[in-house]
């Protein structure tokens, strides 16, 4: 009994040792006893039941000990669920480069967080944009660690001061969508230090995020999830990380390796691994008591800091939808907004010159406010290009519109039951609904299905079927209706197989929002073909349908369009993607606009020259086809709810764009250095580009870029002048500068800092972004910009000494409008 009691006594000391490291209240002691106590009173299976999700957005809770569950809502660019404010997504803030600017979008989410009883919001995405296929690039924010790095330490900040916890993410290397759950990031440790873990850790020793998430793939053939190195070793030891580290949904796939690797909650709920399992792992001495002990009290920490444990009537009630969010998604969206050509100063256009603007194009009638999967956010209210051109011209000026092409939305007719017969001779497919994800074990559910084209959504297909991590599988023959190629694919939100005559012709599983993929098959009329169609639900919304298309597509570009190009003034041009091709779980398959919409442009372009394109979309697309014969573009990004707004305001000249890119835009997808590798190696992202990603590659291998790295035109100019340079000492480096507006409008410069090492041991890029300065300027106005630089600035990372070396000699300082475009060059000695 002694022995017992000492041993209590010690793991209770060690406890109160591990909160009072990672508690930082206002009055820690009271805190420590608090979680100290609380743990002594949990029973090992209610500790365990802490470290798993209850179900898709809460956690667990132990009523009789006044734990309740934590409450998550997805929140990237506004806050998931019901209705909130839809700010623009990830590239589109940070092609604001406004770092105050995104702490008072944080700010706003926090308060919305607060409204909608969220204690934490998943986000921001802070992952590096690698190549630009990316289906969730439109998510996270740049191709540079820098910037990335400075927006997400103030977002991050911002939502932390309204109390709500903010899960970074994600945690490492989700540079892609397709197969996500499986593939193996393989990359060299430089590379890993200087571009993919950068924004991370200066996130989290800057801003102090509440929590991580652990990301899908693997790395280096270890899933992240149970990656120690990554999570013990590099997160906590290295960087100090306080808060508790969390799994992307369904990424956990073990429980010792898990549990000893650092994860301490495994989401959604009911948890795979982190359930009874790690109760008899515990047990069996497989994992130890102080282990889960840990986690509990990193858990329950976080409890504390957004006040769970105090009264929470007395903490902020929060503010939803209000005047102020709108002004500032409005504000956000104005200043994302990219001027990538103005030939002839097309624009601003001058309304009071203007008789008729033909108004064309699949975007130009729907808001494509964001990309598709779980940062979706549905606002009060979302403006359309045509509903903000209206507001802004009422009758003043004729508006001729017409959508030019369909809309770009690859989406088969659901295939007929006439066409489908069950074993049974029956129309339509035997359907077997399972209560796992694995369409295996015994149906819970058997019926026949007339097709299969199902929506529904949070629901379950039937009350014996549980909402959430359902499968199904409907088999039968599938009848040809004609002699020659058809198409036919699985559309489904999430996994989706297509077999027919036993073989897997459509592979469209893994977690991903609604999206199709489609395979051609030759048939012969009346011949009967078996089909089988398995899909799986692994959260959140559920859809899936077996669709097809019998004729090749046509063009589809309305003469009525070129028409009424001929006949106007000005013709305004919305294309691009949409969430039909930007969205988790799946890449873009080229950087070509989907449908005929570069068709559409030359047409109309070809009977007006005075035509702008506008481009919705959160990658860059070629554009080589028709750029030639347009006077003007506007990189448009998934602007929110204000889009109409906001991009009216710029095309008539309220408001003067600012916005620059955060990625480089390349002439064809051939030329980024991704290129070579991606999709090369099953189930792996080979990275040998290495620390070449982005602008570090095209500059520094003479690439020329459609539009370079921090791009963007203005309605003014700026001149830079009088640099200097000046050691502050504490290895610490001012560079200021002065910046005059030459032209007619008032307008924001965005002033960027490159280092180049003059001379070093290992190889380095051409120049690396470490400062940048936003600044707004009257016509005729000049100010002095400054910023400083420490000795990270000038380092790399040096992989034998396993640190960051910062090597004495000579550095350029880059003083630039975009990374091609240099404006003033200094050179900084460091000792």
């Amino acid at each position: 009994m002694k022995r017992l009691i000492e041993s209590s006594l010690l793991r209770l000391f060690i406890l109160s040792v591990l909160v009072l490291s990672i508690n930082s209240c206002s009055n820690p002691g009271d805190s420590n006893d608090r979680i100290s106590e609380l743990i002594s009173q949990m029973t090992l299976e209610e500790k365990v039941s802490l470290l798993g999700g209850m179900d898709g957005m809460r956690t667990n809770a132990i009523p009789r000990l006044g734990i309740r569950t934590l409450n998550m809502l997805n929140g990237p660019n506004g806050v998931g669920g019901d209705p909130g404010t839809a700010f623009p997504t990830g590239v589109a803030m940070a092609a604001t480069w406004n770092e105050d600017l995104m702490h008072r979008i944080g700010v706003a989410i926090g308060n919305e967080s607060r409204a909608k009883k969220a204690d934490i919001l998943l986000g921001p995405t802070v992952n590096i944009q690698r190549m630009p296929l990316g289906g969730r690039n439109f998510e996270s924010y740049s191709e540079d660690p820098f910037l990335s790095g400075r927006l997400g330490v103030n977002f991050v900040k911002g939502v932390q001061e309204l109390g709500v916890a903010t899960s970074l993410k994600h945690f490492i290397l989700n540079n892609q969508e397709l197969s996500r759950g499986s593939y193996s990031a393989e990359v060299d440790e430089r590379a890993l230090r200087e571009i993919y873990l950068p924004a991370f850790e200066m996130v989290v020793k800057e801003a102090k995020p509440m929590t991580i998430m652990s990301a899908y793939n693997k790395f280096r053939g270890v899933h992240c999830t149970e990656n120690e190195y990554i999570l013990n070793d590099i997160l906590r030891e290295e960087w100090g990380f306080e808060g508790f580290i969390m799994s992307d949904w369904d990424a956990v796939h073990s429980t010792v390796e898990a549990s000893h690797a650092g994860l301490d909650l495994e989401m959604p709920g009911k948890p795979k691994f982190f359930n009874e399992k790690l109760v008899t792992a515990v047990k069996e001495g497989k994992v130890s008591e102080e282990e889960i002990d840990e986690k509990v009290a990193r858990i329950l920490n976080i409890y504390e800091k957004i006040g769970v444990f105090s009264d929470e009537e007395s903490l902020p009630k929060g503010k939803l939808n209000t005047v102020e969010h709108q002004e500032l998604a409005a504000q956000t969206a104005r200043e994302a907004i990219v001027l990538l050509k103005n030939e002839n100063a097309i624009l601003p256009l001058d309304k009071g010159n203007i008789k008729k603007i033909a108004v064309l194009g699949p975007n130009a009638s729907v808001n494509r406010k964001g990309g598709g999967g779980s940062s979706e956010v549905k606002p009060f209210y979302s403006v359309s290009p045509i509903e903000g051109l209206k507001s802004k011209l009422g009758n003043e000026v004729e508006l001729l519109f017409d959508e030019g092409t369909k809309p770009a939305i690859e989406d088969y007719i659901a295939i007929p039951s006439k066409y489908l017969i069950s074993e049974d001779g029956e129309p339509g497919l035997k359907a077997d609904f399972f209560n796992n994800e694995y369409v295996s074990g015994k149906a819970v559910v058997t019926r026949i299905d007339e097709n299969i084209d199902f929506h529904w959504g949070q629901k379950s297909p039937d009350k014996k079927i549980q909402v959430d991590r359902f499968s199904a599988r409907w088999t039968g023959k599938l009848i040809a209706p004609l002699t020659g190629k058809i198409r036919i694919g699985v559309k489904s939100n999430d996994g989706g197989y297509l077999y027919i005559n036993n073989r897997l012709l459509v592979n469209n599983w893994g977690m991903h929002g609604p999206h199709q993929k489609s395979t051609e098959l030759d048939v012969v009329k009346g011949e009967k073909y078996d089909i089988k169609v398995e899909y799986y639900e692994g959260g959140n919304n559920a859809e899936v349908k077996l669709g097809w298309q019998l004729t090749e597509p046509k063009t589809t570009i309305s003469k009525q369009a070129v028409e009424y190009a001929k006949n106007a003034d000005v013709v305004l041009l919305f294309v691009g993607l949409n969430k039909e091709f930007e969205g988790e779980g799946f890449d873009r398959s080229s950087m070509d606009m989907p449908g005929d919409q570069d068709e559409l442009i030359r047409a109309v372009s070809a009977v007006n020259k005075n035509t702008i394109v506008i481009i919705n979309g959160g990658n860059p697309v070629s554009m080589t086809k028709w750029i030639d014969g347009v006077d003007g573009i506007i990189q448009a990004w998934y602007l929110g709810q204000e889009t109409g707004n906001a991009l009216s305001d710029v095309l008539f000249g309220d408001y003067n764009p600012s916005g620059k890119l955060p990625v480089t835009f390349p002439k064809k997808y051939e030329d980024n250095p991704a290129f070579p590798y991606y999709q090369k190696v099953q189930n792996k992202a080979i990275m040998e580009e290495g620390i070449y990603v982005g602008y570090r590659y095209y500059d520094s291998k003479g690439v020329e870029p459609m539009f370079p790295f921090g791009y963007g035109l203005s309605y003014t100019s700026y001149e830079y002048s009088d640099l200097k340079i000046e050691n502050l000492g504490d290895e610490e480096v001012k560079v200021s500068l002065s910046v005059k507006n030459t032209g007619k409008y008032d307008g924001s410069e965005i002033v960027q800092l490159y280092v180049h090492d003059m001379e070093a041991s290992v190889d380095r890029p051409l120049k690396e972004l470490k400062g940048f300065s936003k600044v707004q300027l009257n016509s005729g106005e000049t100010k002095e910009v400054s910023i400083k630089l420490d000795k990270r600035a000038f380092a790399f990372y040096d992989i034998e000494a396993k640190e960051w070396v910062a090597e004495p000699g000579d550095f350029e300082i880059f003083i630039a409008s975009s990374s091609k475009d240099i404006r003033l060059k200094g050179i900084f000695s460091l000792k």
